[in-house]
């Protein structure tokens, strides 16, 4: 069970959500309708209410996925630990993508590309509360098969994601050799090495 701190935490952000009620579901039917199709993820991308609840949204979920990773025995770090190692890798993306965007004269094109993944990401952290809830309440299920649930959403977050992202890239005429680039250099690449660090804690 999380200790105080944590709790304290997790309560603090749940009152903001509570708060921020509208936005939280504006931000799921956004993230429902990039799963939709390509028509359906535009038009959540031209929507800027949308966009900034997706953004917000995103970030206030954070705290509740880092828990779900330790209570499922993913992280070996702690919460507060992995808290931080998922908002260094959201930063990392995040800067990534500017880079890239203006590298490849493209920073509309990323900006949607980086709106999809929110959006993409609410909802496999809303889907992956599961296993939290799930550890928490029945403590004797086996956590292997809570990390092996978390991988299967995760998997197919990510397979959404990069399907949605190439579709928006090639509709912009944005150069698909460097959305491979930004794909598996900038996003695959830095998820594995976070995986690592929170299995073996170093």
């Amino acid at each position: 069970m999380p200790d105080p701190y944590v709790l304290a935490f997790l309560l603090a952000v749940g009152i903001a959500l509570l708060i921020l009620y509208p936005r939280l579901i504006a931000a799921i039917q956004g993230s429902v309708a990039s799963y939709r199709g390509l028509n359906s993820t535009q038009e959540m991308l031209g929507n800027n209410y949308l966009c900034d609840s997706v953004r917000m949204v995103f970030l206030l979920l954070l705290p509740f996925y880092a828990l779900t990773l330790v209570v499922a025995g993913v992280s070996s770090i702690g919460f507060f630990m992995t808290l931080a190692l998922l908002v260094l890798l959201w930063l990392f993306c995040k800067i990534a993508s500017m880079l890239l965007g203006w590298l490849g004269s493209r920073q509309g094109a990323m900006r949607s590309v980086e709106k999809t993944g929110y959006a993409v990401s609410i909802m496999a952290m809303l889907v992956s509360l599961i296993a939290c809830i799930l550890g928490w309440l029945v403590p004797a299920t086996p956590r292997g098969l809570l990390a092996g649930f978390l991988a299967v959403v995760a998997g197919i977050g990510f397979i959404v994601y990069s399907r949605r992202s190439f579709s928006l890239i090639l509709s912009t005429g944005f150069s698909p050799f460097l959305w491979v680039l930004y794909l598996c250099a900038l996003n695959f690449l830095p998820i594995c090495v976070v995986v690592n660090i929170l299995i073996n804690g170093n």
